[in-house]
C-alpha cells in the first residue's frame, strides 16, 4: 500500500513538517506501507493548457485511460500527467496546507482544477461501465482507468497563524471539494491554529502538532485498502456536524420547515430545538444529494450530461452564434503588459 503526501506551503515550512510527521506516523503503524510526497507550488503547468490527453469529458460521457496522458507538444515543462498518475496510483492521500485568507493556499486548487474534478469523476467511470454493459451507445468504445474506482482514503491537515475561528472557515470544506470526485473516504481532518512562522509547529501552541499529525497518519494507515463504505472516519466530530463530511458548516435556507444544507457537501437537514432548548441541525442520514456519497455524485453526473446536451442543442440551433462570438473577439480593451506574457498581449 502506498500513501502520497501533498505539501502546499513553503519549502521546509509548517505544512511540510506536519506532512512528514503524518507519513512517518503511517510507516510506524505499518512498516510495509510505502510513501512519497510532492510540493504542489513547485509543480510546473504550462499557460492556458489544453486538458490532458485521455481526460474524461463529463458532458459527452467519455472516460479514457489516464495513463495515456501526455503533456502538450510544447517547450513548456508540464508536470500534470506525472502528478495525476501519482495520485491515481496512491492508495491514500494526505494533504497538508497553510491557510491563506480563510482557505487553503490557492496553488493546490490551481493544480487540482487542471487534473482532477470532472476529469477523474468516479461516478462517470461507474456510469461508463454500466452504460457499456447495457448497450448505451454513448459509452460504447469508451475505456476507463481502473484506478479511478479503487479504494482510496484521505487525511487533511491545514495550518494557520490565527487563533480566531472565523479565519479558518473554508479550509477543510475546500479540501473536501478538491478530492470528492475521486470518491475517496476522508478518515481524519484537523486544523492547526496559532502557527504562523515557519517551524513554529515544533515549539509553540497549546498542542503537540507533530504528534497530532502522526496520529492522523496512523488513522490513514489503519484504513488502507478498505472500500468507501468500509473505511471508518476517525477524526473529530464537532457539535451539529454533517454525517458525511463531519463538518458543521450550515447553509440556512430560511424556509418554513427550517431546512438547512451542508455548505461542504450539500447534504440536507433541518433545524430543531432540542430538549435542552438548543437549536441544532438534524441531518438526513440517507442523503441522495451529498456530493460525498456515490448517489450524490451520480445525481450530479446526470444533471451535467442532461444540461450539457440541452446546451449543445441551443448552441447548434443559434444561427447567429458565430457572429456574436466574432463581435466579442473584436472588442479591444487594453491588456496589462506582463513581462512573461508578451505574445498574449500582442495577440490582443
Amino acid at each position: 500500500m502506498h500513501i502520497l503526501g501533498i505539501a502546499n506551503g513553503s519549502l521546509n515550512g509548517n505544512s511540510e513538517i506536519l506532512l512528514k510527521a503524518a507519513l512517518t506516523g503511517a510507516s510506524k503503524y505499518d512498516p510495509s506501507i510505502t510513501s512519497s510526497w510532492l510540493h504542489s507550488p513547485s509543480v510546473q503547468v504550462p499557460r492556458n493548457p489544453a486538458p490532458l490527453q485521455g481526460a474524461q469529458d463529463v458532458s459527452a460521457g467519455t472516460n479514457a485511460v489516464m495513463r495515456s496522458a501526455q503533456p502538450n507538444a510544447d517547450t513548456d515543462l508540464d508536470d500534470r500527467a506525472a502528478v495525476l498518475n501519482a495520485i491515481l496510483d496512491a492508495d491514500a492521500l494526505i494533504i497538508s496546507t497553510p491557510i491563506y485568507s480563510h482557505q487553503p493556499a490557492g496553488m493546490l486548487k490551481a493544480l487540482v482544477d487542471r487534473i482532477l474534478g470532472p476529469f477523474v469523476d468516479a461516478a462517470l467511470a461507474k456510469k461508463t461501465i454500466e452504460g457499456r454493459e447495457s448497450g448505451d451507445p454513448r459509452f460504447q468504445g469508451k475505456e476507463i482507468d481502473s484506478r479511478l474506482l479503487k479504494p482510496r482514503v484521505v487525511g487533511f491537515m491545514a495550518v494557520g497563524g490565527s487563533t480566531m475561528s472565523d479565519q479558518i472557515t473554508m479550509a477543510l470544506p475546500t479540501l473536501h471539494n478538491l478530492v470528492y470526485s475521486l470518491h475517496a473516504k476522508v478518515v481524519d481532518q484537523v486544523v492547526f491554529q496559532g502557527y504562523g512562522a515557519p517551524g513554529s509547529v515544533l515549539v509553540t501552541g497549546t498542542e503537540d502538532a507533530p504528534a497530532r499529525a502522526q496520529q492522523l497518519g496512523r488513522h490513514v494507515a489503519s484504513q488502507l485498502g478498505k472500500t468507501f463504505d468500509e473505511a471508518e472516519y476517525l477524526g473529530p466530530v464537532p457539535e451539529g456536524a454533517c454525517p458525511f463530511c463531519h463538518l458543521a458548516k450550515i447553509d440556512l435556507f430560511c424556509t418554513r420547515d427550517n431546512a438547512v444544507g451542508c455548505v461542504t457537501c450539500g447534504a440536507e437537514g433541518k433545524l430543531e430545538v432540542g430538549e435542552d432548548g438548543v437549536i441544532r441541525p438534524v441531518w438526513n442520514e440517507n442523503s441522495s444529494i451529498s456530493s460525498i456519497t456515490m448517489a450524490g455524485k451520480e445525481r450530479h453526473i446526470e444533471d451535467v450530461m442532461r444540461t450539457g446536451k440541452q446546451e449543445m442543442q441551443r448552441l447548434q440551433s443559434d444561427s447567429a452564434l458565430l457572429r456574436k462570438q466574432e463581435y466579442w473577439r473584436g472588442v479591444r480593451i487594453p491588456v496589462v503588459a506582463l513581462p512573461s506574457n508578451r505574445n498574449f498581449s500582442q495577440r490582443l
